[in-house]
């Protein structure tokens, strides 16, 4: 995904002192964290955790943001060291590991199934699946949403290669989908809501329901969208304690969020933190459902993303989710958690 940004900064080791934070031998081997940061509400657990003091708490002592442009650069960050946890949509880290980069999933962070939207211009008059050939559809090349409209044409039997498809940023989506420059787009929140708020469109489809006339209403998931928390392999092997600590504080931030008697404050930090308006934020808040179990969904999400990269000839030699999937952290922080076991060791 091409939306990140990065909490970066110097790896140090720490020293023996205990800085309030429990015995020596029980802290992290780094003392600085570098988080991978994006713009979306997937990164309110991060942003909890940093806001109440439990990556302090934990033994990390700074972070600090950097923007990327591209989420492929955030990846890059990864795999050279400069940053210790990614949070992206599985599609790029799967496309990464196949291709030779070693990372592996610690977590699964946040369900998004619903979070990826079809909208089109009402003057385009789009009223079933046919309709999506004749329009032009802003897309990101590269993205889960790719994999959503690739879905999408096999549920409906369509001819992908008929889609008039322009490879767009989100941003630029919106620019064009209100110039008319496109008729559609397809894209994850808050551009869809924006792009609903602000132009005279209509919603089509998301990740599980149909708004085509014939099948209004209809359940139909055709995206498998869920932000994963990915950790270069070489970082791991290195620093044991760290990792554990990282997965505890994020799974603590998880569960502050996943409270619904939590969710007015946590909507303020994350939209303080982010300088983005509460009340967006607030109408789009239950596209995310953060859920850290490792579980049958998370294998069929991940396994089905690899099939649609496998089909479009950017991965070979598929190798099975659970054999770059690292579960022993999330076990020792709760075992019920862990209903399917990586298999991968440092």
């Amino acid at each position: 995904m091409s939306r990140w940004v990065v909490v970066a900064c110097a790896v140090a080791v720490l020293s023996g002192m205990t800085g309030g934070v429990g015995p020596a031998e029980a802290q992290p081997e780094v003392k600085e964290l570098a988080l991978g940061f994006g713009i979306d509400p997937p990164f309110a657990p991060h942003i909890v955790a940093i806001q109440k003091g439990w990556f302090k708490e934990a033994g990390f002592t700074e972070v600090a943001t950097k923007t990327f442009t591209a989420g492929v650069l955030a990846g890059e960050a990864l795999a050279a060291g400069q940053i210790h946890l990614w949070t992206p949509g599985q599609l790029p880290p799967i496309s990464m590991f196949h291709n030779g980069i070693p990372v592996v999933v610690l977590g699964t962070n946040c369900v998004n199934w619903g979070l990826e939207k079809l909208v089109a211009r009402k003057d385009a008059n789009v009223q079933s699946p046919q309709d999506l050939y004749r329009i032009r559809i802003g897309i990101l090349q590269g993205s889960t949403s790719n994999a959503m409209l690739h879905h999408m044409a096999r549920h409906y039997g369509l001819d992908e290669k008929r889609f008039q498809v322009v490879n767009l940023p989100p941003p630029e989506q919106l620019a064009s989908l209100t110039s008319g420059q496109v008729q559609a787009m397809l894209v994850w929140e808050p551009w869809a809501y924006r792009a609903l708020k602000g132009v005279e469109s209509q919603l089509i489809h998301t990740g599980t329901t149909s708004h085509f006339a014939a099948n209004r209403g209809e359940r139909v998931k055709v995206s498998d969208n869920r932000s994963i928390y990915v950790a270069s392999q070489a970082f791991v092997r290195k620093n044991p304690k760290a990792t554990r600590a990282i997965v505890q504080v994020l799974l603590r931030a998880q569960r502050y969020v996943a409270d619904p008697g939590n969710r007015d404050e946590v909507i303020r930090l994350f939209a303080e933190f982010q300088k983005q308006d509460v009340e967006t934020n607030r109408a789009i808040w239950d596209n995310f459902v953060f859920n850290p179990a490792f579980d049958e969904a998370y294998v069929a999400d991940m396994e089905r993303t690899a099939a649609f990269l496998e089909g479009a000839g950017r991965i070979k030699s598929r190798t099975h989710v659970l054999d770059y999937t690292y579960t022993d952290p999330l076990a020792e922080a709760d075992a019920a958690l862990v209903q399917v076991k990586g298999r991968w060791k440092p």
